[in-house]
């Protein structure tokens, strides 16, 4: 029997052990009723906050894009100069994508749903929109090549989240741990990766940001005919 309701934020609690059920065992099978159960409040009190499951969802995507966001401005705030801030935005997306990996999936599918709530779509737009305008200021100040900005923050994007996805996969902490000499115990390599790498980007990851970052310097004038 659940307990009457008396906590002082039950959308924030219901929010965050949602987001703890999909990092483990997932949210597919469990209800409204149950999470309610499980935070100890009548599921007429959760109701109260959300009107279904698919509204918890989406509001649990656009605080996942709210703290996304935030943690990229935190790194840019921290770095000097457009390639810098450039290369540590991108290392604090990938580094919430091998935190959060299964929260930055559920993000984008949500907010790719034709029928996603405005406000999702426009935290989740809020967050390439930073991007472009970080482009376009390392465009204006001669740190990156002339073009589109736009077209220039999709590439950026399009890798980034790549990195985050196989981050988040340990698909480069993999590669990472295979010994190429003969004889070489590749399981006992992989095990070998300090465990503190689970918290950061992996040197892979910043290796691959570097080469997206040198990639954008202005390109030199070509040689007159």
């Amino acid at each position: 029997m659940t307990t009457p309701y008396h906590h002082g934020d039950l959308k924030s609690t219901l929010l965050a052990y949602a987001l703890e059920q999909l990092e483990g065992a997932g949210l597919d099978g469990l209800s409204m009723r149950e999470m309610a159960k499980a935070v100890g409040v009548s599921h007429t009190a959760a109701y109260r906050h959300f009107a279904d499951k698919q509204a918890l969802l989406d509001a649990m995507a656009e605080q996942g894009f709210e703290a996304l966001r935030q943690a990229i401005r935190d790194a840019i705030a921290a770095a000097q100069g457009s390639p810098d801030r450039l290369l540590a935005s991108g290392l604090a997306y990938v580094q919430f994508g091998r935190q959060h990996p299964r929260q930055l999936a559920h993000m984008f599918g949500a907010a790719a749903r034709a029928t996603a709530p405005p406000g999702l779509r426009a935290v989740a737009a809020d967050v390439f929109n930073d991007l472009q305008t970080l482009v376009a200021e390392g465009q204006q100040n001669g740190s990156f090549r002339a073009g589109d900005p736009r077209a220039l923050a999709h590439a950026c994007w399009a890798m980034v989240h790549g990195l985050a996805l196989l981050q988040g996969g340990h698909l480069l902490s993999q590669s990472a741990g295979v010994d190429n000499r003969a004889g070489g115990d590749t399981q006992a390599d992989t095990h070998a990766v300090p465990q503190r790498q689970d918290e950061h980007a992996s040197p892979q990851a910043r290796a691959a940001l570097e080469i997206l970052v040198r990639g954008l310097a202005p390109c030199p004038s070509p040689l007159a005919p």
